[in-house]
């Protein structure tokens, strides 16, 4: 399973007003180098400041950062810490990584419960990277009941929302017949609309 314990979150650029969320703007700019010169020490100490504040998204990412032990020494037990406090609090970004770090025994033994219970809430609040995980999941068994028709149901979800691996597996499920009903039409759009996603990003 491919899980992103990478920043994958998209936001304006920031703003000079410090609230909360602007912090966690200049953050993301600091951790990227938009706008700013890249440096990964301004970035931890916005997200703590916009953490402090209750922000969920810098709560978030300075989890991240903890566990990935970039712009601070690794810390799984600190990153646990902020990420458990903004998932709690039904942050669905949290909630996916959260997940992911159980599936994957990172920081924590693995639990596929726990990363199932922690990933279903992310999919249901539509963050896209745990709607296709969720499938995964479902397709193979693996921290699911295998469930072929659960599967295709976020698949087809992930793939409506331009997510190309699940389109290549949407494809697949037509042409195999599998979580849903066979139909080779269906498979060649998809196909289509792989190749389509393939050739814009070149």
């Amino acid at each position: 399973m491919k899980y992103l314990l990478i920043f994958t979150i998209f936001i304006s650029i920031s703003s000079p007003v410090f609230s909360d969320t602007s912090l966690y703007d200049r953050g993301r700019a600091f951790f990227y180098g938009d706008g700013v010169e890249q440096d990964y020490k301004k970035a931890l100490f916005a997200f703590r400041q916009g953490s402090k504040s209750g922000d969920l998204d810098s709560m978030t990412a300075l989890g991240i950062m903890y566990i990935v032990g970039i712009g601070v020494e690794n810390d799984n037990s600190k990153g646990l810490e902020y990420l458990n406090k903004a998932a709690n609090l039904s942050h669905p970004k949290a909630q996916y990584y959260l997940g992911a770090m159980y599936y994957l025994g990172i920081g924590v033994t693995t639990d596929y419960d726990k990363a199932f219970g922690w990933i279903s809430l992310a999919a249901n609040q539509d963050y896209l990277f745990a709607q296709h995980n969720l499938a995964e999941m479902y397709e193979t068994g693996k921290g699911a009941s295998q469930d072929y028709n659960k599967a295709y149901e976020y698949y087809i979800t992930a793939a409506r929302r331009g997510y190309l691996e699940s389109q290549i597996k949407v494809a697949e499920m037509y042409k195999e017949g599998i979580g849903t009903e066979k139909d080779l039409g269906k498979s060649a759009y998809w196909l289509k609309q792989i190749a389509e996603s393939k050739d814009s990003s070149q």
